[in-house]
């Protein structure tokens, strides 16, 4: 959505007209992000904030595709360890899965002197070494958590190396905010991985599995799917992974030159400056 449809609280040009056009002719929309801090509910009040419309119907983010693929394991979670945003939290238990609370993880409120500048650089080893412990959560959940602790790392490192599942929301590199780029997702489950030596199952994009939640809500249709975004290495390559058409749009990361030189799964179909040259493609023809 961020970067396609608008950036930051300003709305893209033809936004507004391209999702009116796409709705009279026919199609249905969705939007789709890897961003998992927030519910599908404050998507909504977004989009709708900005004059883009919408409801949760058509809202799928990688919170909401993590917890329906967590939904359909068996045997089923039973008790969820989250290290992410209050959006994942409330996507999961939505879906009447346990999730502990985040002041159930050993050593998250550590004494005084074990704080970051705390004048007893081991009070904070000592304070996670005397915690009292509960049994290790059978499936880890990992997103973007900008209240991470060490001692959070340090418990989903316990799970996992228990034999916790050890799953991701996304793996992002970078979170985009006004005029910069904070670290990602992937940061916090890079770490986690190599405190264990696991891989993490990436539900968001480049993974398939978001993209496949969107068509199975979309339900059984005979025209095309396509997927207009604005990332070669996640969104085309996404697209690409279930069988629908990767438009890019030059209007969020991606420029003109990367484009080019994008190859195999990440080269897109199609490439558009302006949402407003959507309509040049064959397959909104008359739309």
């Amino acid at each position: 959505m961020d970067g396609v449809l608008y950036r930051g609280g300003q709305v893209l040009p033809y936004a507004r007209e391209t999702l009116e056009r796409l709705r009279r002719a026919g199609w249905q929309v969705y939007f789709a992000t890897n961003n998992s801090t927030a519910t599908r509910g404050q998507y909504v009040e977004r989009l709708r904030s900005l004059g883009l419309g919408g409801d949760d119907e058509h809202v799928v983010t990688s919170a909401y595709a993590t917890a329906h693929y967590l939904e359909r394991l068996e045997p089923r979670p039973a008790d969820i360890l989250v290290i992410g945003a209050n959006g994942l939290r409330s996507e999961i238990r939505g879906v009447g899965l346990a999730v502990r609370e985040t002041t159930e993880v050993p050593g998250t409120l550590p004494p005084p002197e074990a704080a970051a500048d705390g004048v007893d650089p081991a009070a904070m080893r000592r304070h996670l070494e005397t915690t009292p412990l509960p049994p290790e959560a059978d499936t880890v959940v990992v997103g973007l958590d900008m209240h991470l602790t060490y001692a959070k790392l340090a418990e989903a490192q316990r799970a996992v190396l228990a034999g916790a599942r050890f799953i991701a929301s996304n793996k992002d590199r970078a979170y985009p905010v006004e005029g910069r780029f904070l670290p990602g997702a992937g940061s916090i489950v890079s770490a986690i991985e190599v405190a264990t030596g696991r891989t993490a199952l990436c539900i968001g994009k480049p993974e398939p599995f978001l993209f496949s939640e969107v068509i199975r809500r979309a339900g059984p249709q005979n025209g095309p799917v396509v997927v207009i975004g604005d990332s070669t290495d996640y969104d085309m390559v996404a697209a690409h992974r279930v069988g629908a058409t990767g438009v890019l749009i030059l209007t969020g990361l991606t420029e003109p030159d990367a484009a080019d030189r994008s190859a195999g799964e990440a080269r897109p179909d199609h490439v558009i400056r302006s949402l407003d040259e959507l309509f040049r493609l064959p397959a909104f023809a008359g739309a």
